[in-house]
């Protein structure tokens, strides 16, 4: 996991959890959730339902495919900010057996923000990003990291950065695989 990444407890008041089945289907979620854990709508549908199929669920799908292969849980630091405010948070992905995956999330730092500067982020151009489909790999500069250190090293969700990805094979993928 990340060196310079706060990775959230499992359990206090400001940690939300939930977890996804081998299907990537959401089968637990913690009672912090609006809504209540055990009566949340997400509850019974896919992560991909949820996230659609867009770019960030393509870094969700490297990162799951990353700790499913691997076993290594992941943690990375994300924002979730709306016009007004700028959330800095932070997540683990933790295998928790037969496929499942347990993610915890926690706030760190929350400011207010003034509404064109988050307009102006997201109307910049838009990084590309290679992401294996096969390993879950992502390609930083010329070299290929696993999806966790990738997130940290180009700053696309620590940073709020607009980003667009693009389905790629490693070099080892394409040679048979790791």
């Amino acid at each position: 996991m990340g060196s310079s990444v706060q990775c959230p407890e499992t359990d206090g008041a400001n940690i939300l959890t939930y977890e996804i089945c081998g299907q990537d289907r959401v089968v637990a979620m913690s009672p912090g959730w609006a809504g209540g854990g055990s009566r949340h709508p997400a509850l019974g549908r896919t992560l991909w339902d949820l996230l659609g199929n867009g770019n960030i669920a393509d870094v969700y799908r490297a990162l799951i495919t990353q700790t499913r292969r691997t076993g290594v849980g992941q943690c990375f630091t994300f924002r979730c900010d709306d016009f007004h405010t700028r959330r800095v948070m932070s997540m683990a992905m933790v295998p928790i057996g037969d496929d499942r995956i347990r993610f915890s999330s926690r706030p760190i730092v929350e400011d207010r923000q003034d509404s064109t500067a988050f307009l102006r982020r997201h109307r910049a151009e838009p990084l590309s990003v290679d992401i294996c489909p096969e390993c879950g790999g992502i390609k930083v500069g010329k070299q290929w990291l696993p999806a966790g250190s990738a997130l940290e090293a180009l700053g696309i969700f620590a940073e709020d950065i607009p980003f667009r990805t693009w389905p790629n094979h490693c070099a080892s993928c394409r040679a048979g695989g790791h």
